[in-house]
């Protein structure tokens, strides 16, 4: 197998350092000098190609892509620059994993199956074994009626100034907070205020949090509308886990209009509130030294809530290999379904959405199969004993 990651930053390290650790040959490319160097020593094995490639480049990309036999390019990049990438990639040939998911991939799907090329794109924790875990329970409980997913990264102690640590551009969490949710509810595709439907939830073993609507259900809010699997769900949302009064701070930063990218003159000077408040609180929020940890909660009731099925994810910060809960969780589980893309167990062409393979018995098992592997472990709770989730 040969595989190429395109994004040297915190994830692509993460997958280059687990593929290599599994003697894959890896190649790793940016148009960072500093941040391929970064991922070199972290990565700590000869045997790593780093390459200086600039994907927003079309035609640079593509020759290089033709020009080279990689099996699959796994997308460790800024969302910004996600569907460029995918269009060399598929105008290449090359199969593609993307940790990111972004709405006009969808475009591109006739495009990769024309080319002969399988797309898996928002191929992470969430959206990723999310909606994997959302797949599996749509096909396994009776008359599906709501699919709720809970998710959020968080540092293992909370600190002020807002209880959260950042491992991606501030901007990026800026964004979430700001960008309408789209949901299901009472059957039908709707546009709720990010923030909003807070709730109260408990996970044992991290204690009590926060959670509220975001826009994370990615590719499902298209499978709902295309799949007839997924088309009798009357209510279906994402929604992002934070500390408690995590909102209320963000809130009152919105409200002061501090997250406005509209400019205004200070002294002078043309800038935007969001530029300032970055520069204020960016290096506060890095998580730096800190310990992380991850949480998933996938909640999948049939009609009436006869049946049932609720599957939790709690993971740490690795202190051994120095990996990140949201490297772990995210960058293992892109490698993961690139290695079965490459192996031959994924063989469809075009767009194969994540909630998809939750509905394939034996290659979900085997995505499961090798987290577990890396210590990292579903829980099917208040349901049945499932056999796929047993050690």
């Amino acid at each position: 197998m040969r595989f190429l990651i395109l994004g040297s930053g915190l994830m692509g390290s993460v997958a280059a350092k687990y593929l290599i650790e599994k003697d894959i040959e890896v190649s790793v490319g940016s148009n960072d000098k500093k941040s391929l160097k970064y991922c070199a020593d972290f990565v700590g094995d000869p045997r790593l190609e780093t390459v200086l490639i600039d994907v927003s480049n079309h035609d640079e990309t593509t020759k290089f892509l033709k020009e080279n036999n990689f099996d699959v390019v796994i997308n460790a990049l800024p969302h910004v620059v996600s569907v460029p990438a995918i269009k060399a990639e598929i105008d290449a040939g090359v199969n593609i994993v993307d940790m990111a998911f972004e709405r006009d991939q969808m475009h591109l799907r006739d495009r990769a199956k024309e080319m002969g090329v399988t797309m898996i794109t928002g191929c992470g924790v969430d959206p990723g074994i999310g909606n994997m875990l959302a797949g599996y329970g749509v096909v396994n409980v009776k008359n599906v009626e709501s699919v709720k997913i809970y998710c959020g990264g968080l540092p293992r102690v909370p600190k002020p100034p807002l209880n959260y640590r950042i491992l991606f551009h501030i901007n990026s969490v800026w964004n979430v907070y700001t960008r309408k949710a789209r949901i299901i509810r009472n059957g039908s595709l709707q546009e709720v205020e990010a923030l909003s439907g807070l709730e109260p939830i408990y996970v044992e073993g991290v204690g009590q949090l926060e959670a509220f609507f975001t826009d994370g259900l990615a590719s499902l809010t298209f499978t709902f509308m295309e799949d007839e699997r997924f088309r009798g769900i009357k209510d279906m949302f994402e929604k992002t886990l934070r500390y408690p009064g995590h909102v209320d701070k963000v809130k009152a930063l919105i409200e002061c209009e501090l997250l406005s990218k509209e400019p205004i003159n200070f002294k002078g000077m043309e800038i935007t509130p969001r530029e300032f408040l970055n520069t204020i609180l960016g290096p506060k929020l890095r998580l730096g030294d800190e310990e992380d940890l991850m949480v998933l909660k996938v909640i999948v009731e049939g009609e009436g809530g006869e049946e049932k099925q609720v599957f939790e994810l709690v993971d740490y910060y690795d202190k051994k290999k120095k990996v990140t809960a949201m490297g772990r969780t995210t960058a293992y589980t892109a490698s993961i379904v690139a290695s079965l893309i490459a192996s031959g167990k994924i063989r469809d062409k075009g767009m194969v959405t994540t909630e998809d393979l939750g509905t394939r018995k034996e290659v979900f098992r085997e995505i499961i199969r090798m987290l577990r592997e890396e210590n990292i472990r579903i829980k099917a709770v208040k349901c049945e004993v499932l056999e796929d989730f047993t050690p």
